[in-house]
């Protein structure tokens, strides 16, 4: 009887603890609409839940809320933003035909010098040193640069890290092992599973490739950041900073803008949480007026068409764009164009925007399908409303996400061309006469909302839980404390070897001994 009161007090005190605003610091300084899409969403989620929240954001609030302080970044990261536009072969269209961005040097320099910015940044430095400031727990977006885990030690709390892509080996591999390369692709892959023989030896190059690189250039340089930065703002803080290896692989939790109705369905740790989803609003906003009547007037259903918030159509070459235009004339529907800049002789039937509230148009029902970049963001969105897809992928982990719709059966692909508007007509004409699209994209949506939580409160729930089981050691997969030598039984390999080794020898010394005694028993019998 005693014990069962204990653990009925133990219970309500976790109840309690858990009801109890938390102190949170959410890290998102990426400037990438679509990266900060993802941290107002987390952000809005917490503040309605009633905890308090510091953000750290290049997109800052227009108007300031309660519970919410802002550590801007605009400044630095426009900065940053006016350096990138310098480099032309980031515009659309020098892409095509290009390999991957994902896979260069200048990607893992290009993120890298990214981050060593933000960490100099002057606001975001003070607001580290003050040592006024406390937190229950550190949420950090992870974007191929470990040097920012130093943040969570100066508040001696926990590490939760966010995936803002599909789960893949190097986000993995901070709260797990890296999974096996014979059936999992890198993100910036144009391969999908099942792999054939050469492909599942490509993976694996590119897995070898990658951690070798980082090995040789991006750790060293990272460790250099991070105790350049972080010693001393914990010294400022009279705190004493762990080590970079100690720092890096302590998070508590591993949240991906993930799911499997959309992706991959990854092996993933008790540690690490698929969250997709998230970031949509609650209740649909109305559209715009003159945008609803648009919709409203379209007789044969409306086309939407986004190449997302990074890439832009304006940066298309003008063969491109005079192409799409003419083959989007020719077609019975309205379609909506998110389209930043202006163009002549533009049909009755098209419309562009310079903004386009996306989510508000994939939930209109008079909408037919949605042409995309495939996007992380995108795909989610057109799987939440139910909504097939025409995907165009150009970089990133677009290529990833669009095998993925194409192989789940609600969309197709089309690549990247000069003369992809032929391509594309082709692909409007099997999307509009075929039904199984649009039933699948449905069905794969029931799939997505059928969760014990909404995305948002599940987003919730597991930070609370983090921060109330004192940073959740109890999830910490055993794969990280075991090197990597003794994953791959190295050592049973090396022992192995060993015994034949000595095996061999012993037999060839005991065969020699025997020849040679046979021999001169012969030469003895001779004599």
């Amino acid at each position: 009887m005693a014990s069962q009161t204990m653990i009925f007090h133990v219970i309500l005190i976790l109840m309690v603890s858990s009801s109890e605003a938390l102190r949170l610091l959410v890290f998102f300084p990426i400037y990438s609409k679509s990266h900060s899409i993802l941290g107002q969403g987390m952000v809005s989620r917490l503040l309605e839940a009633g905890h308090e929240v510091v953000h750290v954001t290049s997109f800052p609030r227009e108007k300031p809320e309660p519970n919410l302080t802002e550590i801007n970044l605009k400044s630095q990261a426009e900065k940053m933003k006016a350096e990138v536009e310098k480099f032309e072969h980031l515009k659309l269209k020098n892409l095509v035909g290009k390999e991957n961005f994902g896979n260069s040097l200048f990607f893992i320099y290009f993120t890298h010098e990214i981050h060593k910015q933000i960490l100099e940044d002057p606001d975001l430095l003070k607001f580290l040193s003050d040592p006024k400031e406390k937190f229950d727990a550190v949420i950090l977006e992870w974007f191929f640069a470990d040097e920012i885990a130093g943040i969570a030690p100066l508040f001696k709390c926990p590490l939760i890290w966010f995936g803002s892509t599909e789960a893949h080996w190097q986000v993995l591999k901070l709260v797990d092992e890296i999974p096996n390369p014979s059936y999992t692709v890198d993100i910036f892959s144009t391969s999908t599973s099942p792999l054939s023989f050469w492909e599942r030896i490509e993976e694996l190059y590119k897995v070898l490739k990658k951690l070798f690189l980082i090995g040789v250039l991006v750790t060293p340089f990272e460790k250099t950041i991070y105790n350049n930065v972080f010693n001393k703002i914990a010294a400022e803080r009279g705190v004493t900073i762990p080590s970079y290896d100690e720092a890096v692989y302590n998070g508590s939790m591993l949240l991906l803008n993930s799911h499997p109705s959309i992706g991959t369905p990854f092996r993933l740790p008790q540690s690490a949480k698929y969250i997709a989803g998230y970031h949509i609003d609650r209740k649909v906003k109305l559209l715009p007026k003159e945008i609803q009547k648009i919709m409203n007037e379209a007789k044969h259903g409306v086309i939407y068409f986004s190449m997302g918030s990074n890439l832009k159509s304006m940066d298309m070459s003008d063969y491109m764009k005079k192409s799409l235009l003419t083959m989007f004339s020719t077609l019975k529907q309205t379609v909506i164009w998110k389209f930043e800049g202006d163009l002549d002789n533009v049909p009755t039937n098209v419309h562009l925007l310079k903004w386009a509230p996306q989510q508000s148009i994939l939930a209109n029902p008079n909408l037919r399908f949605f042409i995309t970049h495939g996007g992380q963001l995108s795909t989610t969105e057109a799987i939440h409303f139910g909504v097939p897809v025409i995907g165009i992928p150009v970089l990133g982990d677009q290529h990833v996400n669009m095998r993925s719709v194409t192989k789940k059966g609600f969309g197709i692909l089309v690549n990247l061309a000069e003369n992809m508007a032929i391509d594309l007509q082709i692909a409007i004409k099997e999307m509009l006469e075929n039904e199984s699209y649009g039933t699948k994209a449905k069905e794969l949506s029931l799939i997505f909302h059928s969760r014990p939580q909404t995305p948002g409160d599940e987003l919730v729930f597991w930070i609370e839980y983090v921060v109330n089981t004192h940073g959740a050691p109890h999830l910490r997969s055993p794969a990280l404390s075991i090197p990597f030598y003794k994953k791959i039984y190295l050592d049973l390999l090396a022992v192995c070897l060993s015994v034949l080794y000595l095996l061999v020898s012993a037999t060839r010394r005991f065969v020699c001994k025997r020849c040679r005694r046979n021999s001169k028993t012969k030469k003895e019998k001779k004599n």
